[in-house]
């Protein structure tokens, strides 16, 4: 018999639990059925329409700051463009200058070297023209220059 009423108070128990069950079902299927199904949805639609121009009007703001951010920040750079133009200005300069110092520095090199080529062969030309006048000033020349060599060994 223990386990005749073991086995009715489990069935109670379950009845109990299911009448609950149809308890919150009833509920759920009368605010289901109480609720308000949207036939029109204009107003939706106009509420979106107005969703999107208030947001088509705040990134219009936003696209206008920034720009004038951007402005701003063009404005107050570290280094202004002109003297950037400026320095790279002297710098070319400089470096123009420097190379045509150096060139005329190797050509005076070489001027030097042809202005003496040319100073010797018109020397030679000319002491040649003088000895060939004046002998006697020719074998005198000999004999210094004979001595000279004797005494520089």
């Amino acid at each position: 018999m223990a386990k005749l009423d073991e086995i009715t108070e489990l069935l109670t128990d379950e009845l109990e639990g299911l009448k609950q069950m149809l308890v919150k079902l009833e509920q759920l299927s009368e605010e289901l059925t109480s609720s308000e199904t949207v036939q029109d949805i204009s107003l939706i639609r106009s509420e979106l329409e107005e969703l999107k121009r208030t947001q088509e009007h705040h990134f219009q703001g936003q696209d206008t700051r920034t720009i004038q951010i951007e402005e701003q920040l063009k404005k107050s750079q570290i280094i202004p463009e002109w003297l950037l133009f400026m320095v790279c200005l002297v710098l070319i300069l400089s470096l123009s200058v420097s190379i045509y110092l150096g060139y005329q520095v190797a050509q005076f090199g070489e001027e030097k070297e042809k202005a003496f080529n040319e100073g010797k062969t018109t020397i030679s030309t000319e002491l040649k023209n003088y000895f060939g006048e004046y002998t006697e000033a020719y074998t005198t020349f000999l004999k210094w220059s004979e001595k000279e060599i004797n005494l520089n060994p």
